[in-house]
């Protein structure tokens, strides 16, 4: 299946950097085994598939921002809360990961509540 990335992620997946993706997965298509074609410009004529392998594996996670205590979201990873004080752990864990070059850049991006799934293309496990 495609991935569609911007291309301010394809060098960091190139190098190793960004080794999961966080997706919406409301239809479960994601699972194990499943081959990935990472692309940019998906759906126009700059269609540009840059690399492929296959799903490891696929974590469960979930923000919400109704804690009104914090600065950062509630984070679920396959159902287990990260308390608020682990939090700046995991989410640099996540930014990182993810491909973002901070925290910050990574709650822009994620700026409200969000149910999906971790894509893994390597062994990695939170």
């Amino acid at each position: 299946m495609i991935l569609s990335f911007k291309p301010q992620f394809v060098d960091k997946i190139l190098d190793g950097i960004k080794i999961h993706t966080i997706r919406e997965d409301k239809n479960e298509r994601w699972k194990p085994g499943r081959m990935i074609h990472f692309a940019t410009g998906v759906r126009t004529r700059k269609y540009n598939q840059f690399t492929y392998s296959s799903c490891k594996r696929i974590q469960t996670i979930k923000f919400r921002y109704d804690n009104k205590c914090s600065d950062y979201p509630g984070i679920w990873i396959d159902g287990v809360e990260h308390r608020i004080y682990h939090i700046p752990n995991i989410l640099l864990k996540l930014s990182f990961n993810d491909g973002f070059n901070s925290v910050k850049d990574f709650l822009r991006w994620f700026n409200k509540d969000f149910e999906g799934v971790i894509i893994h293309w390597t062994d990695f496990k939170y």
